[in-house]
């Protein structure tokens, strides 16, 4: 985790098509490009949601965020380098120091994060495997199953992200108000 960084309005962010046409020059998977789009799709749902509501976010840093979130993953598989903190060093010296922090704490982030263009894509990856939207305990059991490995250790800190990503999702829906709950994003896969 890195020191916040706040997006401002005048943050200097790419465009969409620039952070697909790195998605090329990291040589990203297919099946982690599906996965960027179905979080980007989540991600923009709730920054439009939230802008309905008041709360308004940079939509074009939610977007790019999204999209870049998981850049270091395909160059970063099999190895013992975390895809968080690479990705967010590589579109840091890319020249996107604001992208690189929401890029690095994508994965964890912390409980007392406030409710940002971060906390959005944070939350969208905890609501999407692989391309399908899911809700957070089922997130979370593939988590502990894939990546928990029995490992005791490895389990509490999925634990804490679970806690974390509950936050999350009361902060976004307090938000929100009474008109939408979490269950509401599961019909973004029926769209």
């Amino acid at each position: 985790m890195t020191e916040y960084v706040a997006i401002t309005p005048e943050t200097r962010l790419p465009e969409p098509g620039q952070v697909r046409a790195w998605w090329d020059e990291f040589a990203m998977l297919d099946n982690i490009r599906d996965h960027s789009e179905k979080v980007c799709l989540v991600a923009l749902t709730l920054a439009d949601w939230l802008a309905e509501a008041g709360v308004r976010l940079s939509r074009l840093a939610v977007e790019v965020g999204a999209l870049a979130h998981d850049i270091a993953k395909t160059p970063c598989l099999g190895t013992s380098k975390l895809h968080a903190q690479e990705g967010g060093e590589i579109v840091t010296r890319l020249g996107f120091p604001e992208l690189g922090y929401m890029v690095a704490n994508h994965v964890y982030l912390a409980s007392d994060h406030p409710l940002d263009e971060t906390l959005v894509v944070n939350y969208a990856d905890k609501r999407v495997t692989h391309d399908r939207i899911v809700d957070l305990d089922a997130r979370f059991a593939y988590i502990a199953d894939r990546y928990g490995l029995g490992d005791a250790q490895r389990l509490a800190r999925i634990k804490i992200g679970l806690d974390n990503a509950r936050r999350a999702e009361r902060l976004i829906f307090s938000a929100l108000g009474p008109r939408r709950s979490p269950q509401d994003i599961m019909l973004l896969d029926a769209s």
